[in-house]
């Protein structure tokens, strides 16, 4: 821990003769305020055991959702120290001066199973109420000030061009291409219609080649996402103080690709080198904040008043 910064004996001395020639005689001599302790925050993260791949297809009734969906269950401290990395750059970003304890959590077997039964919203609100239990635990957070948790946040519809009910760290896969009629003219009484896709720049469509960094606009890609929420608790009483939901996604697209499915165009290295940027960068910004830049527009002179006629 860094100690507060103390001022030199001789500096203050010749600050305390200087204080003494300025004021008046009799006045009171006034004390030099020390630095405030740094503020210590403990980081803790819980994002989970596995990794979901999510991939759309093409509807098939009205009751059936257009997905098929999968788990992958990894060890979780790789993501969580992902997690805690992008934590710590916030931090030292935007908090240098803040003092960060790093803890590691891994629940029970018994506890683990207990998540496995939830879905969705259950394994989110069990998550979170076993790892409150869990810092409950920790007497030495009598000496921190905050606690900076990460869980993984389920989320029912899709948003951002992204695919319903995902959570967490995973991979989606979009091969379809959104499509519009497209009136191509026709004969008197009849009309011919195509299928056109649209790729208009949207940002939801808006795409990357990993391979050479190529920005692009395709309705069909396969995404890494980090869907998390962000919990602040005041170490002493557990008490929530804020909470932040993150829904974050990078979009791969390969122009030069041969691959006719879209979910071929990279291998397993591409996918998990993705997949670790996105969830490091999602835990950064989660202390650090978005910074939109937009671009310079040029700004027209006000007309004159018109100038009324007597």
């Amino acid at each position: 821990m860094n100690k507060p910064h103390q001022p030199l004996r001789g500096l203050l001395a010749v600050a305390t003769a200087m204080l003494g020639f300025v004021l008046s005689a009799g006045a009171q001599a006034q004390s030099v305020p020390a630095d405030p302790a740094p503020k210590k925050v403990a980081l803790i993260a819980a994002i989970g055991d596995r990794i979901s791949i999510v991939r759309q297809k093409r509807q098939v009734g009205s009751h059936l959702e257009p997905y098929t969906r999968q788990h992958a269950q990894v060890d979780p401290q790789p993501l969580n120290n992902l997690v805690l990395k992008g934590l710590d750059d916030g931090f030292a970003q935007s908090a240098p001066d803040t003092q960060r304890i790093f803890l590691r959590w891994t629940p029970p077997a018994e506890e683990q199973r207990y998540l496995a039964d939830g879905m969705n919203l259950a394994r989110e609100q069990r998550m979170e109420s076993m790892l409150v239990a869990h810092l409950r635990t920790l007497p030495e957070r009598e000496q921190w000030d905050e606690i900076v948790a990460v869980l993984p946040k389920w989320y029912y519809t899709g948003v951002k061009g992204m695919g319903d009910k995902l959570a967490g760290v995973g991979i989606y896969i979009q091969p379809l291409a959104s499509e519009v009629p497209d009136d191509l003219g026709g004969t008197e009484g009849m009309q011919s219609m195509s299928m056109v896709s649209t790729n208009n720049g949207d940002h939801d469509t808006a795409t990357v080649d990993p391979k050479t960094g190529e920005k692009g606009n395709n309705s069909t890609f396969v995404a890494m996402f980090m869907y998390m929420q962000k919990i602040t608790f005041d170490a002493k009483t557990l008490a929530v103080k804020s909470r932040e939901v993150r829904r974050d996604n990078v979009k791969y697209y390969d122009p030069n690709s041969d691959a006719l499915d879209v979910g071929k165009m990279f291998n397993t290295a591409v996918l998990a080198k993705g997949l670790s940027e996105v969830v490091e960068k999602s835990a950064r910004k989660a202390i650090t904040g978005n910074v939109i830049v937009s671009d310079l527009k040029e700004v027209p002179q006000p007309q004159p008043a018109p100038v009324k006629k007597p």
